[in-house]
């Protein structure tokens, strides 16, 4: 695109250039006056040097006064002096100037100084004592935001602020938001998200914090081999108090997850089957059956078995509930159940079964690990959820336990001291309305903060937001945000405009011109300017942003990606590690079984003196199965038996 040319503002006067000939003429002359002058006093020849510069200057025409040597030697010093500085300054300048966009102009008119101090590091270390959050030496004060623009100054969100970002698409909001909130996290981290990307950054560096990794990938976003599994009705629980509610909170992730909002379900069919779910659920739980069984029974609607079980355990509401929907018309229950089918089609997939149930029979593995909700916010582990949408995602389950540890955290939360977490659970919702279709999150975001749940919610767009929770429900999600960052690359109209309505007018000195015969005649008045335009937000370039926090105005911030991090050599040695293109090397091998060489035994002779064969086998037994180099051989704790545990990353 061709560069448009600026154009010249006619109320603008200009320079007087006269006036400025004057003011460098008489600074000429004047240093002259005084080099003269100190010359001749520092000369051993001094001549009598008047004092009026006409009498200097026709003396030296007659031949009265000579050039002192000195005067010269002082001017030349005078002129590189000046030369120095003005080097200096152009140096300075463009040093202030590196990386500065047209955009940050504007920064002096937004929020700067003592009206952000809530967001600057002295402000929340501040509020995070007042809260009971005891921070280490070297643990971050809060949630890392950006660079105010106008000052240099960092911006943290506080660990009770909950955040929401609207970005656009590959506009940095991973490496600049995501991967730095949870690098510097001081406790438990939930992260979502549909790509590997911010699995593979941090999750050496975390490791190396002594925090226990979990990766949940039904999908094979991120290959990730299942060492672990999650049991959605462990966190129902049908043995304690509110599992009716969470048997139903459960079927709606199931029965949300296929659709936003603004979808056409059917206003019988579809209530009634997340109904049957819950139901479904609940049995389920009580009879310690996996969640893939729920699938076995929408598929048989002649199995009454679930509701003798809710019946057995004296829920008998519920089983009522649901024998009237097993014995409605033909019609009516196989659209219910053909519905419900719809909703957990997910249970049907092999890949998912081995993330939500301990171990295949069939396949005669070995039971792996179960993630406890309560454990893992204890522990100040770290899961990552990945999940991708569309036909075959595993989003309701990504959903489920999404909630199902935020859930966890909460009551935790009420009993402990001041009703929060003593250490603050960081939950980064990236992608949150493809991966997490939580349909009560804008209800409850308000919530979290007073219970030492930090919640950050980052979507691309608005009108992402609006498709899974309506506008009404994203209305709820921005006013329920703390802080509000507003990134490059969203083209939003309606979003946008009222967004530069909020950050405002500054004050500006207009002018105007006028023209006539007798000349021009200029005049300025002091008026009020828009700060930001629909268009100005629409363009925002890359590497800046906007921060709305409550009671603070608007701040222009520079992103401060990972690689400008403290842990930028950790972050790039995590990425390496973990790329799936990598080859391994023999440093990786070292510590292997299969390197370790172990002294040769001697053979056991017997009583009859005759050698044992030791590697030999009858034709037909079974062999050993090859460890390879990552295996455990048998030893003398493990046993020739047994297995050593693995343990998940």
């Amino acid at each position: 695109m061709a560069k448009k040319k600026p154009l010249k503002d006619p109320a603008v006067v200009g320079p007087d250039l006269t006036l400025i000939a004057i003011y460098v003429g008489g600074a000429v002359l004047g240093t002259i006056w005084v080099a003269l002058h100190l010359g001749n006093m520092l000369s051993l020849q001094k001549q009598d040097m008047p004092v009026n510069p006409i009498d200097i200057v026709a003396g030296m025409v007659k031949g009265e006064l000579h050039w002192p040597t000195g005067t010269t030697v002082i001017l030349l010093l005078v002129l590189l002096a000046l030369a120095l500085f003005v080097l200096f300054r152009r140096r300075s300048t463009a040093r202030r100037l590196v990386g500065r966009l047209a955009v940050d102009d504007k920064a002096d008119v937004m929020g700067n100084g003592g009206a952000i101090a809530a967001l600057t590091e002295a402000g929340v270390r501040e509020k995070a004592q007042n809260m009971g959050v005891k921070l280490g030496y070297n643990d971050a004060p809060g949630v890392p935001i950006g660079v105010a623009v106008a000052d240099g100054t960092m911006l943290y969100g506080s660990y009770e602020d909950l955040h929401l970002d609207i970005w656009g698409p590959r506009q940095g909001k991973s490496t600049s938001r995501v991967i730095p909130a949870i690098l510097t996290a001081i406790g438990p981290v939930l992260a979502t998200s549909n790509k590997r990307d911010v699995v593979d950054a941090t999750r050496d560096v975390r490791e190396a914090k002594g925090s226990r990794t979990f990766v949940f990938d039904p999908q094979g976003v991120a290959a990730e081999d299942p060492t672990w599994y999650w049991n959605p009705l462990a966190w129902v629980d049908a043995n304690s108090d509110g599992c009716e509610m969470r048997a139903a909170r459960l079927a709606g992730h199931f029965a949300d997850s296929d659709s936003g909002s603004d979808s056409r379900n059917d206003a019988f069919f579809d209530p009634e089957a997340e109904d049957l779910l819950a139901g479904l659920f609940l049995a389920a739980a009580i009879a310690h059956k996996p969640i893939t069984q729920i699938w076995e029974w929408v598929t048989e609607p002649q199995n009454i078995e679930p509701i003798q079980f809710l019946r057995d355990a004296g829920h008998d509401f519920s089983a009522s509930g649901l024998a009237a929907q097993y014995n409605a018309d033909p019609r009516t229950r196989s659209g219910i159940f053909g519905t419900a089918k719809k909703m957990v089609r997910c249970l049907k997939l092999r890949n998912v079964h081995k993330w939500v149930t301990p171990h295949d029979q069939k396949k005669q593995e070995l039971p792996r690990i179960q993630f406890d909700e309560l454990e893992f916010i204890e522990k100040n582990g770290t899961l990552y959820s990945l999940s991708l949408e569309g036909r075959g995602s595993a989003a309701p389950l990504v959903s489920a336990l999404t909630e199902a540890v935020i859930d966890v955290a909460m009551r935790k939360a009420s009993r402990s001291a001041f009703g929060r977490l003593p250490i603050p659970l960081l939950a980064v919702l990236d992608e949150a309305a493809n991966v997490v279709r939580w349909k009560d999150l804008p209800k409850q975001y308000s919530h979290f903060g007073s219970r030492g749940i930090v919640v950050m919610t980052v979507l691309q767009s608005w009108a992402q937001g609006a498709r899974c929770w309506g506008d009404d429900g994203m209305y709820a999600l921005w006013s329920a945000a703390n802080v509000k960052v507003l990134g490059s690359g969203v083209d939003d109209t309606n979003f946008l405009r009222e967004r530069s309505e909020s950050i405002g007018e500054h004050s500006a000195i207009s002018a105007s011109v006028s023209e006539s015969k007798g000349g021009k005649s200029y005049s300025r008045s002091l008026g009020s300017s828009k700060t930001f335009t629909v268009q100005a937000l629409a363009t925002l370039p890359r590497g800046r942003a906007i921060v709305f926090s409550s009671g603070a105005p608007p701040v222009l911030v520079r992103t401060v990606p990972w690689w400008e991090g403290e842990y930028a050599s950790a972050v790039k040695k995590s990425i390496e590690q973990h790329d799936p293109q990598r080859k391994t090397l023999v440093t990786d091998l070292i510590g292997s079984p299969a390197l370790i060489k172990k002294p040769p035994t001697e053979p056991d002779h017997g009583a009859a003196g005759a050698p044992t064969v030791l590697d030999k086998k009858p034709a037909g037994a079974p062999t050993e199965p090859d460890n390879g180099p990552g295996g455990t051989p048998p030893g003398p704790e493990n046993g020739p038996g047994e297995r050593q545990e693995v343990r998940p990353r």
